[in-house]
């Protein structure tokens, strides 16, 4: 799939995801496709009823692990939004934003809370265009590159309130940074409200580095680097809650593959479905009241 973009692609997998005939199985994100172009034709295909099952089908064959595997981060990331505004978060921020609809599909979650959205300028505008496909929101969008710009002044700028709890999503975005990006987005976190959350996804450093060698993994690693956005940082694995105290932010949860897959990816009959990229996991966090 390295023709698409990242942002497209992952898209497309929410997209053929919502498609699939196990309710229970099927990723939440029903706006994916109504986001996605109308260029390249596969891209389309899936936004055109007499065609977009039979891609859906053909995606669950040839992709099938990036499919389930974005079901379980839709579900997961949907989660920690929802409980964390239930829990008092007044403001949402998604880093990385790329094509998420959740400002658009989860107004009741995100009720009156504020959304901001976070991305490199180019990004960002592409987004705001394909956003018209969808139900109006009330979204700041900021332009902003984690790895260069101060992202509490892009957020202060835009209307965040460093004052009010908060809760960020920072989907399939930390692989592609450098550690120095990493370090100072994890860095402005820790200075947020007690209580606040920031959920993420990451892949084990030793697959990055080689010392662990999986082949659904070089696969992926192959296609992201063939579109020029090469995979840089990684977490050891089991080592997250290391990293966090770094920082002294909490760890929630370090959830891996295996328990992922039996949380959301359960039949009703107790069956798992799979395969999933099983090279990462998920990481919630919060700052500490103490």
């Amino acid at each position: 799939m390295s023709k698409f973009s990242t942002a497209e692609s992952v898209a497309l997998f929410r997209a053929a995801g919502a498609l699939q005939p196990e309710r229970e199985l099927r990723n939440p994100d029903l706006y994916a496709s109504r986001i996605l172009p109308w260029w390249p034709p596969l891209l389309a295909s899936i936004k055109i009823p007499g065609l977009r099952h039979v891609v859906s089908r053909s995606i669950r064959r040839k992709w099938a692990a990036g499919l389930w595997y974005e079901v379980i981060r839709t579900k997961y990331m949907d989660g920690v939004l929802s409980a964390s505004t239930a829990a008092g978060a007044t403001q949402v921020v998604l880093l990385g934003a790329g094509f998420d609809t959740r400002a658009h599909r989860m107004q009741q979650e995100t009720g009156t809370t504020s959304v901001f959205e976070v991305d490199q300028p180019r990004m960002s505008a592409r987004k705001q265009e394909r956003a018209r496909a969808l139900p109006r929101s009330c979204v700041r969008y900021l332009a902003a590159d984690l790895e260069k710009d101060d992202l509490a002044e892009v957020l202060r700028k835009g209307g965040f309130d460093p004052s009010a709890k908060t809760v960020v999503l920072w989907s399939g975005v930390t692989p592609y940074l450098r550690r120095e990006g990493v370090d100072t987005t994890l860095r402005w976190f820790a200075q947020q409200v007690p209580g606040s959350s920031l959920v993420f996804d990451y892949c084990w450093q030793e697959v990055l580095d080689g010392t662990t060698v999986l082949p659904e993994a070089q696969t992926v690693l192959q296609d992201v680097a063939a579109r020029g956005e090469p995979w840089r940082w990684g977490i050891r694995r089991g080592r997250a809650n290391e990293l966090l105290a770094a920082y002294r932010l909490d760890l929630v949860e370090d959830l891996e593959g295996t328990e992922a897959q039996h949380r959301y990816l359960k039949r009703t009959d107790g069956s798992v479905q799979g395969p999933i990229w099983f090279f990462g996991g998920f990481v919630h966090a919060q700052v500490s009241d103490s």
